[in-house]
């Protein structure tokens, strides 16, 4: 059996622009917006590459997996769920 490895990613910097906004709802600030795609490139260089995502349903959450999956050397399938908010 091949060794597996599990790759833990926490969302890249949230904007706390809008204190009205609901955590949920919180989207990446420019400093997340510019080293989220660097987590994927760096994930690419060292062979770190998912076979699938498991993704909170949060807006940062997504963003970030959205921007980090763009610079990888492969695809990989991604599950969002609320169930991983807050987990």
């Amino acid at each position: 059996m091949p060794t597996r490895q599990l790759l833990v990613l926490r969302h890249a910097k949230s904007s706390w622009d809008d204190p009205k906004l609901a955590d949920f709802d919180r989207p990446l600030g420019p400093r997340g917006l510019k080293t989220a795609p660097l987590m994927g490139r760096e994930l690419s260089r060292r062979g770190w590459l998912p076979d699938l995502a498991l993704v909170s349903a949060a807006l940062r959450t997504r963003d970030t997996w959205r921007l980090v999956a763009a610079e990888l050397l492969k695809s990989a399938a991604a599950e969002f769920t609320d169930a991983l908010y807050e987990a």
